[in-house]
């Protein structure tokens, strides 16, 4: 498969999105802007943080605020509609509260959660900026209360008087990345210069090379589990000082093995079930 340059890489891109989202403070502004509240501080759980489907269709990242409630998030940008939003999201639920919920501790310690898709399409066809789903009574609309929400963005969106313009003009950016709206707006021109700053980054585009071709051998292989497992290490890696030695996955079978095994990256279920 040819491969995208590095250097043309966009937020859309999934190598680019995680990347740019691995700085927590840029993903707590993203966070805020999509969903209409302040979060004080965000942390994002390196050793677990990113699933990538096959052909960088989609990349995923959790992370968890830090607030009252230690809310929850899980954020995917999604460039092809494979038509499995709703049970991806459904699995993606699972997921962070299987991972929430300490041995011992009570299913009310569950804290909310945020399931969000940045869609390059729209994914349910009704023209809308963003479709929020909630859990409620089917005969009288009554809330469950569980502390769960999914959120479908949709960068083609039609109804902009309905949403926030500033999440109108981020979900633009997301589309094009030379739209004028860049040039007033501080978050989005903050995500531009942190873009630029990337793509001079000469090692970070020897990671982009190695994982692309660590994805190359591992479909060669036949090891679908495999390509939602290599940017989780490259990303552990990083985050713990070795990225220098990133360049050794592609090389040594046994060292890459280790690494899995070092930051406890198992394979991811709802990829590989979605593959």
């Amino acid at each position: 498969m040819k491969r995208k340059p590095f250097r043309e890489l966009e937020l859309r891109d999934a190598f680019m999105f995680a990347t740019v989202m691995m700085d927590a403070e840029i993903c707590r502004l993203t966070l805020e802007r999509i969903l209409g509240f302040s979060i004080r501080e965000v942390t994002v759980d390196t050793e677990h943080a990113f699933a990538v489907n096959p052909d960088y269709r989609g990349v995923r990242l959790d992370a968890r605020a830090d607030d009252a409630d230690g809310t929850a998030f899980t954020i995917e940008m999604q460039v092809s509609d494979e038509h499995n939003l709703p049970k991806r999201s459904r699995c993606y639920q699972g997921q962070m509260d299987v991972e929430s919920l300490r041995p011992g501790a009570e299913f009310d310690e569950l804290p909310e959660s945020y399931v969000i898709f940045i869609c390059l399409f729209d994914p349910f066809g009704r023209g809308r900026y963003r479709y929020t789903y909630r859990e409620e009574c089917v005969e009288d609309g009554e809330p469950l209360g569980d502390g769960t929400c999914k959120i479908f963005l949709n960068t083609k969106g039609k109804n902009p008087e309905e949403v926030p313009k500033e999440l109108v003009d981020f979900l633009h950016y997301v589309e094009d990345a030379d739209i004028p709206e860049v040039s007033g707006d501080d978050f989005l021109r903050n995500l531009r210069r942190k873009i630029i700053q990337i793509k001079k980054d000469r090692r970070m585009e020897g990671r982009y090379m190695t994982f692309g071709e660590l994805l190359d051998e591992e479909r060669r292989e036949g090891r679908v589990e495999g390509q939602n497992r290599l940017l989780t290490v490259i990303s552990a890696m990083t985050a713990d000082g070795r990225g220098a030695e990133v360049s050794r996955l592609a090389e040594d079978e046994a060292f890459r093995e280790a690494m899995f095994v070092r930051y406890h990256v198992t394979e991811d279920i709802c990829e590989v079930q979605n593959a």
